[in-house]
């Protein structure tokens, strides 16, 4: 049972108990109108919130290897491999030789990233 829904008949329970006069004190009919509006809008809150929200997108390999290498599905071969090119030069190893061993491990580590990238791309058009 799903959340909105109990907590609708927990207030519904409260609302039948204030009904029959059980309830301790005096309560305003401005109280009991305010329940019944609650509990409307529990009700109808997990509907109109599946209608609103789309669903998650998940990113595939694929389209996880063209975002990497900047370059668009529609790209050709030779576009995919100077992307390719163009990114390993920036990120390098050798470039970054005298660097901060945080940024050698950043450089490596996108360097990874790139080639599997590229690897994938390869795989899957067969060049």
């Amino acid at each position: 049972m799903g959340i909105f829904r109990r907590i609708a008949q927990i207030l519904q329970a409260e609302l039948a108990f204030r009904s029959q006069g059980r309830a301790s004190g005096s309560f305003e009919r401005s109280e009991d109108e305010e329940l019944r509006t609650i509990i409307e809008e529990l009700r109808s809150e997990p509907r109109r919130a599946a209608r609103q929200t789309p669903p998650p997108r998940t990113t595939g390999p694929v389209e996880w290897a063209y975002q990497t290498l900047g370059v668009a599905p529609t790209a050709s071969n030779e576009q995919i491999k100077a992307a390719y090119r163009r990114a390993i030069a920036q990120v390098h190893p050798d470039r970054f030789v005298h660097a901060p061993q945080q940024q050698q491990r950043a450089a490596a580590e996108r360097a990874l990233q790139i080639n599997r990238a590229y690897a994938i791309l390869k795989a899957v058009r067969n060049f």
